[in-house]
Protein backbone atom coordinates (compact mmCIF):
# COMPACT_ATOMS: atom_id res chain seq x y z
CA UNK A 1 0.00 0.00 0.00
CA UNK A 2 1.53 3.78 -1.08
CA UNK A 3 1.44 6.21 1.60
CA UNK A 4 1.19 4.02 4.40
CA UNK A 5 -0.06 5.02 7.43
CA UNK A 6 0.45 3.88 10.74
CA UNK A 7 -0.98 3.71 14.46
CA UNK A 8 1.04 5.20 16.78
CA UNK A 9 -1.07 5.07 20.24
CA UNK A 10 -3.16 3.03 21.89
CA UNK A 11 -5.84 3.75 25.19
CA UNK A 12 -8.66 2.50 26.62
CA UNK A 13 -10.77 1.03 29.66
CA UNK A 14 -11.59 -1.87 31.25
CA UNK A 15 -14.68 -3.22 29.56
CA UNK A 16 -17.50 -3.20 32.55
CA UNK A 17 -20.30 -0.79 33.57
CA UNK A 18 -20.02 2.23 34.14
CA UNK A 19 -23.79 3.65 35.39
CA UNK A 20 -22.19 6.81 36.77
CA UNK A 21 -19.87 8.13 33.70
CA UNK A 22 -21.02 9.67 30.65
CA UNK A 23 -19.95 8.61 27.35
CA UNK A 24 -18.14 11.68 26.47
CA UNK A 25 -16.22 10.97 29.98
CA UNK A 26 -15.15 7.57 29.01
CA UNK A 27 -13.95 8.67 25.94
CA UNK A 28 -11.95 11.50 26.88
CA UNK A 29 -10.18 8.93 29.22
CA UNK A 30 -9.51 6.62 26.25
CA UNK A 31 -8.09 9.28 24.43
CA UNK A 32 -5.75 10.75 26.87
CA UNK A 33 -4.19 7.15 27.22
CA UNK A 34 -3.94 6.94 23.67
CA UNK A 35 -2.44 10.51 23.22
CA UNK A 36 -0.05 9.48 26.37
CA UNK A 37 1.28 6.13 24.99
CA UNK A 38 2.15 8.07 21.30
CA UNK A 39 3.70 11.27 23.39
CA UNK A 40 1.36 12.85 21.28
CA UNK A 41 0.04 16.39 22.43
CA UNK A 42 -3.77 17.24 21.97
CA UNK A 43 -2.90 19.83 20.04
CA UNK A 44 -1.72 18.17 17.16
CA UNK A 45 -4.62 16.15 16.41
CA UNK A 46 -5.99 17.20 13.07
CA UNK A 47 -8.94 14.74 12.93
CA UNK A 48 -11.29 13.13 15.26
CA UNK A 49 -13.14 10.40 13.98
CA UNK A 50 -15.69 8.32 15.72
CA UNK A 51 -18.45 5.78 16.10
CA UNK A 52 -21.97 6.77 16.93
CA UNK A 53 -23.56 7.99 20.22
CA UNK A 54 -27.15 6.63 20.38
CA UNK A 55 -28.32 8.46 23.71
CA UNK A 56 -26.03 11.04 24.89
CA UNK A 57 -25.28 13.68 22.47
CA UNK A 58 -26.54 12.13 19.17
CA UNK A 59 -24.21 13.84 16.77
CA UNK A 60 -22.71 16.26 18.32
CA UNK A 61 -20.36 14.54 20.44
CA UNK A 62 -17.03 15.33 18.63
CA UNK A 63 -17.96 19.05 19.12
CA UNK A 64 -18.29 18.75 23.00
CA UNK A 65 -14.79 17.04 23.18
CA UNK A 66 -13.47 19.40 21.17
CA UNK A 67 -15.05 21.98 23.86
CA UNK A 68 -13.79 19.71 26.95
CA UNK A 69 -10.22 19.63 25.14
CA UNK A 70 -9.83 23.21 23.65
CA UNK A 71 -8.81 21.98 20.67
CA UNK A 72 -9.74 22.83 16.86
CA UNK A 73 -9.39 19.88 14.37
CA UNK A 74 -9.44 19.98 10.21
CA UNK A 75 -11.25 17.57 10.33
CA UNK A 76 -14.22 15.50 12.31
CA UNK A 77 -17.13 12.82 11.40
CA UNK A 78 -19.42 10.58 13.90
CA UNK A 79 -19.40 7.52 11.57
CA UNK A 80 -22.46 4.72 11.61
CA UNK A 81 -22.72 1.51 9.82
CA UNK A 82 -23.29 -1.50 12.22
CA UNK A 83 -20.87 -2.91 14.22
CA UNK A 84 -17.93 -2.35 11.53
CA UNK A 85 -18.27 1.70 12.83
CA UNK A 86 -15.02 1.70 14.60
CA UNK A 87 -13.05 0.33 12.04
CA UNK A 88 -14.99 2.55 9.70
CA UNK A 89 -13.63 5.50 11.81
CA UNK A 90 -9.84 4.76 11.42
CA UNK A 91 -10.20 3.70 7.44
CA UNK A 92 -11.80 7.28 7.23
CA UNK A 93 -8.98 8.85 9.01
CA UNK A 94 -6.34 6.61 6.88
CA UNK A 95 -8.04 7.67 4.02
CA UNK A 96 -7.70 11.74 4.89
CA UNK A 97 -4.08 11.05 6.01
CA UNK A 98 -2.80 9.24 2.42
CA UNK A 99 -4.99 12.20 0.75
CA UNK A 100 -2.65 14.51 2.67
CA UNK A 101 -5.36 16.77 4.17
CA UNK A 102 -3.68 16.06 7.33
CA UNK A 103 -1.32 14.05 9.45
CA UNK A 104 -2.54 12.95 12.17
CA UNK A 105 -5.80 11.57 13.69
CA UNK A 106 -7.49 10.17 16.31
CA UNK A 107 -10.19 7.34 15.99
CA UNK A 108 -12.36 6.35 18.86
CA UNK A 109 -15.69 5.12 20.83
CA UNK A 110 -17.26 5.04 23.83
CA UNK A 111 -20.72 3.12 24.74
CA UNK A 112 -22.67 2.34 27.66
CA UNK A 113 -25.01 -0.24 26.18
CA UNK A 114 -25.09 -1.85 29.91
CA UNK A 115 -25.61 0.71 31.80
CA UNK A 116 -28.19 2.40 29.75
CA UNK A 117 -30.00 -1.01 29.21
CA UNK A 118 -30.29 -0.19 25.08
CA UNK A 119 -31.06 -4.13 24.57
CA UNK A 120 -33.22 -4.67 27.06
CA UNK A 121 -36.03 -4.17 24.83
CA UNK A 122 -35.03 -6.44 22.40
CA UNK A 123 -36.41 -10.17 22.30
CA UNK A 124 -39.58 -9.15 23.90
CA UNK A 125 -41.70 -10.69 20.75
CA UNK A 126 -42.28 -7.56 18.85
CA UNK A 127 -41.21 -7.39 15.22
CA UNK A 128 -38.15 -5.22 14.40
CA UNK A 129 -37.63 -2.36 11.77
CA UNK A 130 -34.32 -4.25 11.30
CA UNK A 131 -36.03 -6.86 9.28
CA UNK A 132 -37.29 -7.08 6.37
CA UNK A 133 -40.77 -6.11 6.76
CA UNK A 134 -42.57 -8.64 4.13
CA UNK A 135 -40.89 -11.96 4.76
CA UNK A 136 -39.18 -11.56 8.02
CA UNK A 137 -40.62 -8.65 10.53
CA UNK A 138 -44.20 -10.85 11.00
CA UNK A 139 -42.29 -13.44 12.81
CA UNK A 140 -39.14 -11.83 14.54
CA UNK A 141 -38.44 -10.54 17.26
CA UNK A 142 -36.32 -6.97 17.97
CA UNK A 143 -33.10 -9.09 18.89
CA UNK A 144 -30.79 -11.13 16.24
CA UNK A 145 -29.21 -14.12 18.26
CA UNK A 146 -32.56 -16.61 16.11
CA UNK A 147 -30.33 -15.33 13.20
CA UNK A 148 -27.08 -16.08 14.50
CA UNK A 149 -28.81 -19.53 15.60
CA UNK A 150 -30.21 -20.69 12.16
CA UNK A 151 -26.61 -20.03 10.78
CA UNK A 152 -25.32 -22.25 13.31
CA UNK A 153 -27.63 -25.03 12.79
CA UNK A 154 -27.12 -25.43 9.21
CA UNK A 155 -22.98 -25.22 10.28
CA UNK A 156 -24.00 -28.70 12.49
CA UNK A 157 -25.50 -30.25 9.66
CA UNK A 158 -23.26 -29.51 6.64
CA UNK A 159 -19.82 -30.71 8.70
CA UNK A 160 -20.96 -32.63 11.78
CA UNK A 161 -19.84 -30.42 14.37
CA UNK A 162 -21.03 -30.61 17.77
CA UNK A 163 -22.33 -27.84 20.56
CA UNK A 164 -19.16 -29.28 22.42
CA UNK A 165 -16.53 -27.82 19.51
CA UNK A 166 -18.40 -24.65 19.95
CA UNK A 167 -17.88 -24.80 23.50
CA UNK A 168 -14.50 -24.95 22.61
CA UNK A 169 -14.11 -21.56 21.66
CA UNK A 170 -15.87 -20.06 24.55
CA UNK A 171 -13.30 -21.91 26.70
CA UNK A 172 -9.95 -20.85 24.72
CA UNK A 173 -11.56 -17.51 24.81
CA UNK A 174 -11.80 -17.47 28.65
CA UNK A 175 -8.51 -18.56 28.90
CA UNK A 176 -6.86 -15.73 26.56
CA UNK A 177 -9.07 -12.98 28.71
CA UNK A 178 -7.72 -14.12 32.27
CA UNK A 179 -4.39 -12.37 30.50
CA UNK A 180 -5.90 -9.33 29.45
CA UNK A 181 -6.48 -6.12 31.77
CA UNK A 182 -9.18 -4.86 29.95
CA UNK A 183 -11.53 -7.89 29.52
CA UNK A 184 -14.24 -7.96 32.00
CA UNK A 185 -15.04 -12.13 31.98
CA UNK A 186 -11.48 -13.98 33.36
CA UNK A 187 -12.75 -16.60 35.09
CA UNK A 188 -12.03 -20.01 34.16
CA UNK A 189 -14.59 -21.72 32.12
CA UNK A 190 -15.01 -26.00 31.03
CA UNK A 191 -16.68 -27.14 28.32
CA UNK A 192 -19.27 -28.67 30.98
CA UNK A 193 -20.12 -25.29 32.04
CA UNK A 194 -21.01 -23.89 28.44
CA UNK A 195 -22.57 -27.08 28.22
CA UNK A 196 -25.23 -27.03 31.30
CA UNK A 197 -25.44 -22.62 30.69
CA UNK A 198 -28.93 -21.43 30.14
CA UNK A 199 -30.19 -22.21 26.52
CA UNK A 200 -31.05 -18.75 24.46
CA UNK A 201 -31.19 -20.15 20.88
CA UNK A 202 -30.54 -23.29 20.38
CA UNK A 203 -27.49 -24.62 20.04
CA UNK A 204 -26.69 -20.95 21.68
CA UNK A 205 -26.43 -20.98 25.40
CA UNK A 206 -25.23 -18.27 27.38
CA UNK A 207 -21.61 -18.86 27.70
CA UNK A 208 -21.76 -18.92 24.10
CA UNK A 209 -22.87 -15.26 23.79
CA UNK A 210 -21.00 -11.77 24.06
CA UNK A 211 -22.52 -9.48 26.71
CA UNK A 212 -23.57 -6.28 26.02
CA UNK A 213 -21.25 -4.09 27.83
CA UNK A 214 -19.78 -0.17 28.50
CA UNK A 215 -16.16 0.44 27.28
CA UNK A 216 -14.33 3.30 25.32
CA UNK A 217 -11.32 2.67 23.44
CA UNK A 218 -8.86 5.23 20.99
CA UNK A 219 -6.32 4.92 18.77
CA UNK A 220 -3.68 7.46 17.31
CA UNK A 221 -3.68 7.26 13.75
CA UNK A 222 -0.08 9.05 12.24
CA UNK A 223 1.13 9.52 8.65
CA UNK A 224 4.15 7.29 8.53
CA UNK A 225 6.76 10.29 8.22
CA UNK A 226 5.34 11.25 11.35
CA UNK A 227 5.19 8.13 12.63
CA UNK A 228 8.88 7.46 11.92
CA UNK A 229 9.79 10.84 13.60
CA UNK A 230 7.71 9.96 17.23
CA UNK A 231 7.23 6.39 17.43
CA UNK A 232 10.00 3.44 18.29
CA UNK A 233 7.47 0.86 17.24
CA UNK A 234 4.57 2.33 14.80
CA UNK A 235 2.40 -0.39 13.48
CA UNK A 236 1.41 -0.08 9.76
CA UNK A 237 -1.71 -0.54 7.97
CA UNK A 238 -0.58 -2.95 4.96
CA UNK A 239 -4.07 -3.79 3.88
CA UNK A 240 -8.28 -3.06 3.68
CA UNK A 241 -11.10 -4.96 2.22
CA UNK A 242 -15.07 -4.38 2.80
CA UNK A 243 -18.19 -6.02 1.08
CA UNK A 244 -21.73 -5.82 1.88
CA UNK A 245 -24.16 -8.65 0.85
CA UNK A 246 -27.00 -7.54 -0.55
CA UNK A 247 -28.92 -8.52 2.84
CA UNK A 248 -29.52 -7.50 5.94
CA UNK A 249 -29.32 -10.24 8.45
CA UNK A 250 -29.99 -13.36 6.69
CA UNK A 251 -30.29 -13.74 2.58
CA UNK A 252 -34.09 -13.21 1.33
CA UNK A 253 -33.28 -13.05 -2.42
CA UNK A 254 -31.72 -16.83 -3.25
CA UNK A 255 -33.35 -19.94 -0.71
CA UNK A 256 -29.85 -21.81 -1.74
CA UNK A 257 -27.53 -18.93 -0.22
CA UNK A 258 -25.49 -20.07 2.07
CA UNK A 259 -25.64 -18.77 5.74
CA UNK A 260 -22.91 -20.93 7.21
CA UNK A 261 -20.37 -19.53 4.42
CA UNK A 262 -20.51 -15.59 4.30
CA UNK A 263 -19.43 -13.77 0.90
CA UNK A 264 -18.65 -10.75 2.11
CA UNK A 265 -16.32 -12.09 4.87
CA UNK A 266 -14.71 -13.89 2.17
CA UNK A 267 -14.80 -10.98 -0.54
CA UNK A 268 -13.51 -8.90 2.69
CA UNK A 269 -10.60 -11.10 3.37
CA UNK A 270 -9.66 -11.27 -0.31
CA UNK A 271 -9.29 -7.99 -0.97
CA UNK A 272 -7.34 -7.39 2.11
CA UNK A 273 -4.89 -9.75 1.49
CA UNK A 274 -4.40 -8.67 -2.39
CA UNK A 275 -3.76 -4.83 -0.66
CA UNK A 276 -1.30 -6.15 1.70
CA UNK A 277 0.17 -8.42 -1.05
CA UNK A 278 0.07 -11.88 1.50
CA UNK A 279 -1.65 -15.00 1.66
CA UNK A 280 -3.63 -15.91 4.61
CA UNK A 281 -1.01 -17.85 6.34
CA UNK A 282 1.33 -15.33 6.13
CA UNK A 283 -0.95 -14.02 9.13
CA UNK A 284 0.56 -14.86 12.60
CA UNK A 285 -2.46 -13.47 14.77
CA UNK A 286 -6.14 -12.55 14.23
CA UNK A 287 -9.03 -10.94 15.94
CA UNK A 288 -12.40 -11.97 14.55
CA UNK A 289 -15.86 -10.08 15.42
CA UNK A 290 -17.73 -14.09 16.66
CA UNK A 291 -20.60 -12.26 18.59
CA UNK A 292 -21.88 -16.46 18.96
CA UNK A 293 -18.91 -19.38 19.76
CA UNK A 294 -20.31 -20.99 16.73
CA UNK A 295 -18.98 -18.40 14.62
CA UNK A 296 -15.41 -19.02 15.82
CA UNK A 297 -15.58 -22.20 13.98
CA UNK A 298 -16.94 -20.22 10.88
CA UNK A 299 -14.67 -17.02 10.36
CA UNK A 300 -11.88 -18.90 9.94
CA UNK A 301 -12.76 -21.01 7.29
CA UNK A 302 -14.21 -18.24 5.43
CA UNK A 303 -11.15 -16.16 5.95
CA UNK A 304 -9.38 -19.05 4.16
CA UNK A 305 -6.89 -21.12 7.08
CA UNK A 306 -9.21 -23.94 7.47
CA UNK A 307 -11.36 -25.77 4.91
CA UNK A 308 -14.78 -26.30 5.56
CA UNK A 309 -15.39 -28.02 8.42
CA UNK A 310 -11.53 -28.12 8.96
CA UNK A 311 -12.47 -26.10 12.02
CA UNK A 312 -13.54 -28.93 13.94
CA UNK A 313 -10.32 -30.54 14.36
CA UNK A 314 -8.35 -27.19 14.30
CA UNK A 315 -10.35 -26.15 17.65
CA UNK A 316 -9.91 -29.68 18.95
CA UNK A 317 -6.17 -29.65 18.20
CA UNK A 318 -5.30 -26.39 19.42
CA UNK A 319 -4.46 -24.83 16.15
CA UNK A 320 -6.19 -21.30 17.02
CA UNK A 321 -4.53 -21.10 20.81
CA UNK A 322 -1.46 -18.99 21.43
CA UNK A 323 1.31 -21.30 20.01
CA UNK A 324 -0.92 -22.77 18.02
CA UNK A 325 -1.32 -22.02 13.67
CA UNK A 326 -3.18 -19.45 13.97
CA UNK A 327 -3.91 -17.96 17.12
CA UNK A 328 -7.13 -15.96 17.23
CA UNK A 329 -8.87 -13.68 19.97
CA UNK A 330 -6.27 -13.97 21.97
CA UNK A 331 -7.41 -11.08 24.21
CA UNK A 332 -10.57 -12.79 24.80
CA UNK A 333 -12.74 -12.05 22.11
CA UNK A 334 -16.05 -10.78 22.13
CA UNK A 335 -17.52 -13.47 24.21
CA UNK A 336 -15.01 -13.07 27.34
CA UNK A 337 -13.36 -9.05 26.52
CA UNK A 338 -16.64 -8.00 26.25
CA UNK A 339 -18.92 -6.32 23.62
CA UNK A 340 -20.08 -2.68 23.50
CA UNK A 341 -20.37 -3.07 19.99
CA UNK A 342 -19.40 0.14 17.73
CA UNK A 343 -16.23 -0.01 19.91
CA UNK A 344 -15.05 -3.71 19.51
CA UNK A 345 -13.04 -3.38 16.24
CA UNK A 346 -10.89 -0.26 18.04
CA UNK A 347 -10.22 -2.56 20.79
CA UNK A 348 -9.70 -5.70 18.66
CA UNK A 349 -6.98 -3.21 16.70
CA UNK A 350 -5.60 -2.64 19.76
CA UNK A 351 -5.12 -5.93 20.18
CA UNK A 352 -3.34 -6.41 17.21
CA UNK A 353 -1.27 -3.36 17.75
CA UNK A 354 -0.04 -4.46 21.00
CA UNK A 355 0.96 -8.02 19.71
CA UNK A 356 2.85 -6.51 16.58
CA UNK A 357 4.63 -4.14 19.82
CA UNK A 358 4.94 -7.42 21.76
CA UNK A 359 3.57 -5.94 24.16
CA UNK A 360 0.38 -8.64 24.72
CA UNK A 361 2.00 -9.84 28.53
CA UNK A 362 1.22 -13.38 28.72
CA UNK A 363 -0.80 -13.71 25.80
CA UNK A 364 2.22 -12.67 23.41
CA UNK A 365 2.61 -14.47 20.03
CA UNK A 366 5.80 -15.29 19.14
CA UNK A 367 7.71 -13.49 16.68
CA UNK A 368 4.05 -11.61 15.69
CA UNK A 369 4.56 -9.69 12.63
CA UNK A 370 1.44 -9.34 10.10
CA UNK A 371 -2.35 -9.26 12.19
CA UNK A 372 -5.79 -9.30 11.15
CA UNK A 373 -8.49 -7.27 12.38
CA UNK A 374 -11.91 -8.86 11.09
CA UNK A 375 -15.27 -7.00 11.84
CA UNK A 376 -18.73 -7.20 10.81
CA UNK A 377 -22.30 -5.81 10.99
CA UNK A 378 -25.76 -7.49 10.15
CA UNK A 379 -25.06 -11.18 10.52
CA UNK A 380 -22.08 -11.73 8.87
CA UNK A 381 -22.95 -9.65 5.91
CA UNK A 382 -21.24 -6.57 6.09
CA UNK A 383 -17.86 -7.14 6.44
CA UNK A 384 -14.62 -5.37 7.13
CA UNK A 385 -10.86 -6.56 7.47
CA UNK A 386 -7.75 -4.71 8.27
CA UNK A 387 -4.25 -6.05 8.04
CA UNK A 388 -1.53 -4.66 10.10
CA UNK A 389 2.20 -5.01 10.22
CA UNK A 390 5.34 -4.42 12.53
CA UNK A 391 8.09 -1.45 11.46
CA UNK A 392 9.93 -4.80 10.44
CA UNK A 393 7.36 -5.64 7.46
CA UNK A 394 7.85 -4.81 3.99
Amino acid sequence: MKNRVAIIGCGAVKIGKYPDRAESELALEAIRLALEDANISKEQIEGLFTTPDLVGNIGLQTNLLCEYMRIAPKLMAEICCGAIAGALAIRCAMNEIMLGRINLAVCYGAEREASIGWFKGWGSGKGSTMLEPVALQPYGSGGIIWTYALSARRYMHETGAKEEHFALASVRNRNNAAGNPLATFTTPITVDDVMKSAQLSSPIKLLDAAASRDGAAAVVVASAELAKRVCDKPVYILGWGQYHDNSCLIPVDKCNKSISTFVATTRAAEEAFKTANITPGEVDVAQLYAPFSPHELMIPEDIGWFDKGGMITAIEKGDTEVGGKIPINTDGGLLSRGHPWAVTPIYETIAIVKQLKGEAGENQVDGARIGLVHCEGGMLNNALVIILGSDGHD
